[in-house]
């Protein structure tokens, strides 16, 4: 089954991307990819240019100008809120599966036989005490009717969660909001495997993940586990 990959990105998060789509295109097998949209939300044309030198990148221009530097702030906000939309416009468009992946993410080996295209949409589950039960870091869109259903109830969901409460983060727990509202087939797929914050030999996609212990980009890159990458991508 063919698909697309997209995700959203500005110039202070240049280095993720690079880390995205140089593991992408040298560690996985993307032959089933179709396009790899980089929705750019303030990036410069240095960094266009190179991610524009990859096969299949295609930089999507929208009219969202967002930096940020650290975790939760008005950049980080505009930009993980405007994900859905833009994936939700994609679907619209190119009528397509579509996997939604964090920028902040390298690929490892290849994840392609996790998909089920039986299903709905698949989600990242997580198990972890004082966190929502899926986290937005991975979404695959894999029933494209059925997906652009359930985005229109989540993108509302956010809108909700941030208009009636003071969370700080709200593209997760609407995620589970909506999953626990609708009635679509739901796939499950583990954190550690498909979005793994401290990964190990299961993990196919690491998550350079904003948190406590790594709240910069400087410190987020500095991550033991990313150290590899940095050293052979950038």
């Amino acid at each position: 089954m063919k698909y697309n990959i997209l995700t959203v990105c500005n110039e202070d998060y240049a280095p993720f991307i690079k880390l995205f789509v140089n593991s992408m295109f040298e560690l996985i097998d993307i032959s089933n990819v179709e396009k790899v949209f980089i929705f750019n939300t303030g990036l410069s044309q240095e960094t266009i240019n190179y991610l524009n030198s990859f096969p299949k990148v295609e930089i999507v221009k929208t009219d969202i100008y967002a930096g940020s530097s650290k975790i939760h702030d008005e950049g980080w906000k505009k930009n993980t809120y405007s994900k859905t939309k833009f994936l939700l416009e994609t679907l619209e468009k190119t009528k397509s599966p579509t996997l939604m992946i964090d920028s902040d993410c390298i690929f490892v080996e290849d994840f392609e036989d996790l998909l089920n295209f039986e299903k709905d949409f698949s989600v990242c589950v997580r198990d972890r005490k004082g966190f929502s039960r899926y986290i937005g870091s991975f979404f695959a869109a894999t029933n494209v009717e059925n997906s652009i259903a359930f985005l229109k109830k989540w993108i509302e969901n956010i809108e909700i969660l941030q208009n009636t409460t003071d969370m700080k983060h709200c593209e997760s727990p609407a995620l589970v909001k909506t999953v626990d509202e609708t009635d679509f087939q739901v796939l499950e797929i583990q954190e550690q495997i498909i979005s793994a914050v401290f990964p190990d030999s299961s993990s196919k996609i690491i998550h350079l993940k904003s948190d406590y212990y790594a709240v910069t980009v400087e410190q987020r890159l500095n991550l033991k586990h990313a150290q590899p990458f940095v050293r052979r991508y950038l």
